[in-house]
């Protein structure tokens, strides 16, 4: 798809088709997006409806008119199936065969047509198209499982008498690692405000291998535009399925001016109106009615893809003399002192291993696989159209399972743009990623730029954050405006972070995610041509975009403080606001191990934990862990108990964060002895811990998080975490869990009950007494 540019069109009602997720309307001349992102989903425009499309269209679409499109705003089909690729392989060098493994993942796909209705072909297929769509849509999904059925799988390994391993039953607990599951899936729609019943935002159903089932998301006119994302989310299947690639982009886009009421802002806008994309290049930044922010869409992932041994493979290896006792098992990963690798012809895939089905997801795995993190689909993919001085709207979507992520922009000035490429075309001479940490440390030697962060999980910040560093845990998203201040040649970097910050924990290496090519300026640039010239860039929009004129100046005034208010769409949460408290502690326990949640318990004890849990247990299906009232407006108090930080996320509702406490021994507690035993921690005593998620904390987790609204925050060990939410509009179930997906899958996860308050203190009786799944 290089050199095209993919763009949503939107048709009436009646001329809708039942176009497919990856039907697109190729239109070159247009800039967008400008950093090659995944195919866009998109409707065919009228003019591209030719016979040659229609065709194409109406021979993919379901037989069953049911599925088609009559009545609603936006409909799209996707199927799930095993889809061939490629990948690079940064370990050698691009001319050697191992530069790239072939890979055959499960993922999202679908038809793609250019302008005149063809079918195109696309590279890297088992990347997700992007959803584009309004607050006030229908959005309706038809998909279908095309993956074979458990007991039509045939694994890796072999069993007692040489034969293929086949998945035969299901384990007694459903919260073990089984083969049975890795088929079976369904959708979410991560961070949509949305129902969470019936064919809406449903995760408790299960879309079984050969059948279709529509999904109907029902947007609301008032929801919040931004960044968001789509992934499989069937418990028991989540890990391995969104480590094969099973994520896409999410974006609602909006375009309402912000109401100033008589005590403040009677409506929000959207950020989008003072962040407009541009309709070409050429011109768009000459005089203030121009001004347009460019658009990069990040999706990273960890594609955690291996290959296996073959009974052939270990059979040659003993004819050819290699000890019985150094004999590879068959079906066993292949992987030596540098990291997972495939040989000639092999075919990387996730699927469950004869031993242990979460081989390659489970704790550990991401750093020993030695694989690097794609940026939509690509290894250390050379991004386009950066000019200095522009700047541009970077939205940044973690879509992985088992890393963390350090953003930085590093300018390459310990060498050449040319050395840079060439060292990456070599590759590493067989080595794992953390052999790239030298070339990063030697040529990505420029100081990291300043990043301007207005968004976050998809809802915009009540202020600017700006810094050079910006830690990405599993499922969040920031969006940034980025300015580059100079011409030259810019890498886009993982940054080592401290154990303490990482989901692995264990020291995170630098690694490189991919890097620009800047050209020069188009004009003389405002003050360090990076943040000066983001926020005057900022002013100009308010400027040329807001129409009416007392919120333009009660935006403008905002601005000068560093803040977006206008653009908020959640109110504040005030004290006397809170009708109810939730505790959720995480832990694992073992071996062997489990992963559980419970609450939390005040107590004073002398072992450096201010806290207790309490009635941990694994996720059960059948159990609702807690009924919650309609209307309700509760504060959360969360930590960490075992097995480091856990990556809390939601459905449905979103939070915001009142407080991040980090707790501190007794100033009498010896140096250096914080969390032994008889330094004691009282968390009745604010002089043993101190609030870290200020504008001014040094703790880069949580730095600047209060008062923002998110769906999902790292929950460290040693910390309270306080989080406010309201229980607005939406009944029904959903789940609240752990982000790294092979937590959840093993039970890390709960079910919650939105119910109707019967008005004597209780819930409406059908909620409690039967379950909606």
């Amino acid at each position: 798809m290089s050199g095209d540019r993919f763009i949503v069109s939107r048709l009436p009602t009646a001329t809708l088709l039942a176009a497919f997720a990856c039907s697109l309307w190729a239109d070159p001349g247009r800039a967008q997006d400008i950093a090659e992102p995944p195919p866009r989903a998109a409707m065919l425009r009228p003019e591209a409806e030719g016979a040659g499309a229609r065709a194409a269209l109406e021979s993919a679409a379901p037989s069953d008119a049911g599925d088609r499109c009559a009545g609603a705003d936006v409909c799209y089909n996707l199927a799930l199936r095993y889809v061939d690729g490629r990948l690079r392989n940064p370990a050698f060098a691009e001319t050697d065969p191992r530069g790239y493994d072939d890979v055959r993942l499960r993922a999202y796909a679908g038809l793609v047509l250019d302008e005149t209705g063809a079918p195109v072909a696309q590279p890297n297929a088992y990347v997700a198209p992007v959803v584009e769509i309004a607050p006030g849509d229908t959005f309706r999904l038809t998909f279908e499982n095309a993956l074979p059925r458990p007991q039509d799988m045939v694994l890796p390994g072999e069993d007692a008498n040489g034969n293929p391993l086949r998945c035969t039953g299901a384990p007694e607990d459903h919260n073990e690692p089984s083969c049975a599951n890795f088929n079976l899936t369904n959708m979410h729609t991560h961070g949509l405000w949305v129902s969470p019943q019936g064919n809406s935002d449903n995760v408790l159903l299960t879309v079984n291998p050969g059948i279709r089932f529509t999904y109907e998301y029902n947007i609301p006119n008032d929801h919040p535009a931004g960044t968001f994302w789509y992934h499989a989310h069937r418990h028991g299947s989540t890990a391995p399925q969104v480590s094969s690639g099973m994520a896409g982009i999410l974006l609602i886009r909006g375009d309402r001016q912000p109401r100033l009421g008589a005590t403040g802002w009677a409506a929000p806008g959207d950020l989008d109106v003072i962040l407009p994309r541009p309709e070409g290049l050429a011109g768009a930044y000459d005089g203030t009615a121009g001004v347009r922010f460019p658009e990069r869409t990040f999706l990273f992932q960890q594609i955690a893809y291996a290959c296996r041994w073959t009974r052939a493979e270990v059979d040659a290896l003993a004819a050819g003399g290699t000890p019985a006792a150094d004999l590879p098992a068959v079906g066993a990963i292949k992987a030596d002192a540098d990291g997972w690798f495939c040989d000639e012809g092999d075919v990387g895939m996730v699927e469950p291993g004869p031993g242990n089905a979460f081989d390659q997801v489970g704790f550990g795995s991401w750093p020993r696989s030695g694989r690097h993190t794609a940026i939509n689909g690509e290894i250390q993919k050379q991004q386009q159209g950066a000019v200095a001085g522009r700047v541009e709207r970077w939205r940044l979507i973690h879509g992985g399972v088992r890393e963390t992520i350090g953003l930085e922009i590093r300018k390459v000035e310990g060498g050449t743009a040319e050395d840079l490429r060439a060292r990456l075309a070599e590759g590493t001479g067989g080595k794992s990623r953390d052999a790239m940490a030298g070339t990063v440390a030697q040529v990505c030697s420029g100081a990291p730029l300043d990043l301007v962060r207005v968004a976050t999980d998809g809802l915009t910040r009540p202020d600017i954050r700006t810094g050079p560093e910006l830690l990405l845990q599993p499922a969040y998203r920031e969006d940034v405006l980025v300015s580059f201040p100079s011409a030259g040649t810019y890498c886009i970097v993982d940054a080592a972070t401290a154990p303490g910050s990482d989901i692995n924990l264990n020291d995170n290496d630098t690694a490189l995610l991919g890097f620009l090519d800047v050209a020069p300026a188009d004009a003389p640039l405002a003050g360090d041509g990076g943040v000066d010239q983001v926020m005057a860039m900022l002013q100009r929009s308010v400027e040329a975009r807001i129409e009416d004129p007392a919120a333009r100046e009660a935006i403008l005034a905002e601005l000068a403080e560093g803040r977006l208010d206008a653009f908020v769409k959640h109110r504040d949460i005030a004290d006397q606001e809170v009708s109810g408290q939730q505790t959720v502690g995480f832990t694992i326990q073992g071996p062997p191990f489990a992963f559980m949640i419970g609450r939390i318990a005040p107590t004073h004890v002398d072992n450096g934990a201010p806290f207790a849990l309490v009635g941990a247990a694994s996720y059960e299906a059948t159990r609702f862990d807690r009924i919650l009232p309609l209307g309700g407006v509760e504060e959360w108090t969360l930590t960490s108990f075992g097995g480091g930080g856990h990556p809390f996320h939601i459905h449905v509702n979103p939070f915001q964060i009142a407080e991040v406490l980090k707790y501190q021994p007794d100033a009498g507690c010896p140096t250096g002895a914080a969390g032994a035993r008889h330094c004691e921690i009282d968390p009745n005593d604010p002089a043993t811990y101190v609030d870290v998620s200020g504008p001014d904390s040094d703790e880069p987790q949580y730095a600047g998080l209060k008062g923002a609204w998110k769906d999902t925050l790292f929950i460290l060990p040693g910390h309270l975490v306080k989080l406010r939410t309201r229980y607005e509009r939406y009944i029904g179930d959903f789940v609240l869990h752990c982000h790294i997906l092979d937590h959840e899958d093993e039970g890390m996860m709960q079910n919650v009950r939105i119910a109707i308050p019967d008005g004597r203190g209780g819930f409406d009786r059908p909620m409690t007494e039967h379950a909606m799944h």
